[in-house]
């Protein structure tokens, strides 16, 4: 375990203590048959703190980090991702579910993978369409309505 893996550990074991703090001080857990809304959060908390755990008990050296945390460039590509979830997020309530997710669709596949044109479009248009035939039929969940449906 290097140095930034030791952090990030650390990190989330705060992280983890804070939500299990949180749900067992201002939410209700309630009970297994009968769960509240601080159960979830709970839960999860409990199992990010215990994964942390089993993460420093199996990895007890701390090595010297032979390479920096972010190479030269390498960040770009996940602050574009959350650029694009962002606008999509937003995108839905203006444009609809179908607008929205292949203009997204589209704007990753050029924008991240950089895939050429006809595999983005054709991407764009099959995952649109399946998406919405699984949300919006088979699973009947209403998706917000736009310009297109």
């Amino acid at each position: 375990m290097n140095r930034n893996e030791r952090r990030a550990a650390i990190f989330f074991m705060v992280l983890s203590i804070a939500v299990i703090y949180y749900s067992l001080t201002k939410l209700s857990l309630g009970s297994v048959q009968e769960p509240g809304p601080g159960f979830f959060p709970f839960v999860c908390g409990a199992g990010i703190f215990l994964l942390c755990i089993i993460w420093f008990a199996m990895n007890p050296k701390v090595d010297q980090c032979a390479e920096p945390l972010w190479k030269k460039g390498v960040w770009v590509a996940p602050v574009i991702a959350m650029v694009l979830i962002v606008f999509y997020t937003f995108g839905l309530e203006f444009l609809g579910y179908c607008t929205s997710t292949f203009l997204f669709l589209i704007a990753w596949q050029f924008g991240i993978v950089r895939e050429k044109w006809l595999k983005t479009g054709l991407i764009a248009v099959i995952g649109t369409t399946v998406m919405y035939l699984l949300f919006g039929y088979l699973l009947n969940i209403p998706v917000p309505q736009g310009l297109l449906i």
